[in-house]
């Protein structure tokens, strides 16, 4: 084995260490024609994290830590950190992963000029450049990972909120309310409609809750059925319930369900179930 190459790879990440504020403005350079990139020029906090990356590949294998735990540590909080950045400022993960080719490529310069300066044969070459390669491809799986599960962490947060306002128990007066319900409802926004109604019902101490349907597009058996639970429920609870909003469509595809709403009230519009209601009350 040729002896140069340790010392090939030692010049090289000392490289990369004191010229880590070249390579990010060689970065700019190869990122200045493509308009997708603009988020990433001359902003400070994105050539800082550039010269972090290139410093950290560069210390890790001055001080032989390539295949240290310790560095795959580093690399991962780097990945983190732009994975953080891109979402907080609205970058897709496509247009970010565009960046990770110009670092390849810097890598590959770089790696090229030294071994070249060296005389290393061809295949102790492609040694070194497999060693930086695999911390590049550490970097990418690092982003990647850290940016889709922060990514479907928020769209669990919004899912989240969107069942919460898609349930709005609205207090009309002392111990009544109105419960509005409008689009489509799936198998998790009928359970989650059964768990929050009651919620919210005992919250606001409800004796009456008119449950209005005009807005529904569709029913379907779950929904049906945990709008029959729902109602029991709330009888249970003391709570009277009726039904408003029923449409021609959504009554007949009931019956063709074989649900029956018998033990409730109904009404043809919201309307009709308030003037009953304050006429009783």
């Amino acid at each position: 084995m040729d002896h140069r190459k340790p010392q090939t790879i030692l010049n090289i990440g000392e490289y990369l260490l004191k010229n880590k504020a070249i390579l990010s403005e060689r970065m700019d350079q190869l990122q200045n024609n493509d308009s997708r990139l603009r988020f990433a020029k001359n902003n400070d906090y994105v050539i800082s994290l550039r010269e972090e990356l290139f410093a950290t590949i560069g210390e890790g294998v001055i001080n032989s830590l390539a295949e240290s735990e310790s560095l795959k540590a580093e690399i991962k909080s780097w990945g983190e950190k732009v994975a953080d950045y891109c979402i907080k400022n609205n970058v897709n993960l496509s247009t970010a992963l565009l960046i990770l080719p110009f670092y390849r490529e810097i890598l590959t310069e770089v790696i090229e000029q030294h071994c070249l300066e060296d005389e290393l044969p061809l295949h102790n070459s492609f040694f070194i450049y497999s060693k930086f390669e695999t911390l590049l491809d550490q970097a990418t799986y690092a982003f990647s990972h850290t940016f889709l599960h922060q990514h479907i962490v928020e769209l669990e947060h919004a899912k989240s909120q969107m069942q919460e306002i898609s349930v709005p128990v609205v207090p009309i007066k002392q111990g009544t309310a109105v419960l509005p319900l409008i689009g489509d409802m799936d198998d998790d926004r009928s359970e989650f409609l059964q768990k929050r109604t009651l919620e919210r019902a005992t919250e606001l101490e409800l004796s009456y809750i008119i449950i209005d349907l005009s807005g529904i597009n569709t029913i379907n058996t779950w929904f049906a059925q945990h709008l029959n639970q729902l109602i029991d429920a709330l009888q249970l609870l003391g709570i009277d319930a009726s039904i408003s909003g029923m449409r021609p469509e959504l009554s007949q595809t009931i019956v063709q369900l074989g649900i029956s709403f018998k033990h409730v009230a109904k009404f043809l519009t919201l309307e009709q179930a308030l003037l009953q209601h304050s006429a009783y009350a």
